[in-house]
């Protein structure tokens, strides 16, 4: 078994820089424009630190997704649906576009990797979908609390139509960034939460006419 040299000890104060560097080239040179040897430059650490951490690119840009994806996970939250969407939407969408707000300019490179089907097979390709369904699964337990009880009842997956059609609106819009669209995020994310209401309010209005219906009827 090969043995890892002593010059290069693993520290988290190292991986971190590494990660660091790689999410700086990430969201500016893409994921073939960044090199280990550029990683290296921009990290002050050796290149034979950063293969000692992270075997190749594939497995670095594997492990700079479950990275990002902490971060993910505190940011992306709030009280309401339109607060999530709000943070999905005009956050994360919106900003995506920024160089300088690298933790979401990640994402519409990682939305890249699902799109990309000649990267099938690819570490980092399958991190992101691994990841992504992390992702819905978070927001649906983050959702559902707010969909009334008579709705989740008479459709019990009634919280995860929403999730689909949330991320289905967040994709569309960070597509909307990396094209140059101008458009007012916020606006879009409050259009898109106020439609969702909606359909949460409509359905909970048929349920609640169709039982005093069958009262009726009874």
């Amino acid at each position: 078994m090969t043995r890892r040299s002593r010059a290069h000890q693993s520290t988290p104060g190292n991986e971190k820089a590494i990660l660091e560097a790689a999410l700086t080239l990430a969201v500016t040179a893409g994921y073939e424009g960044t090199t280990m040897a550029e990683v290296a430059r921009l990290s002050g650490l050796p290149v034979g630190s950063v293969y000692w951490h992270f075997n190749n690119k594939e497995q670095l840009f594997a492990e700079l997704i479950e990275y990002c994806f902490a971060q993910w996970k505190i940011d992306h939250t709030g009280p309401t649906n339109r607060d999530l969407l709000r943070r999905s939407i005009a956050g994360s969408a919106g900003g995506s576009v920024d160089p300088e707000n690298r933790a979401e300019a990640f994402w519409i490179l990682a939305l890249l990797f699902a799109l990309e089907k000649r990267l099938a097979g690819n570490l980092a390709r399958e991190k992101y979908l691994e990841v992504r369904k992390e992702m819905f699964e978070l927001m649906v337990q983050r959702v559902e609390p707010q969909v009334p009880a008579s709705v989740l009842a008479a459709d019990p997956g009634f919280g995860r139509k929403m999730v689909v059609l949330g991320r289905a609106l967040t994709d569309g819009f960070y597509i909307a960034a990396s094209a140059g669209d101008e458009i007012d995020f916020l606006e879009f994310a409050d259009l898109s939460a106020t439609a969702v209401e909606a359909l949460i309010q409509r359905r909970a209005a048929e349920i609640e006419g169709n039982l005093n219906a069958a009262e009726s009827e009874s």
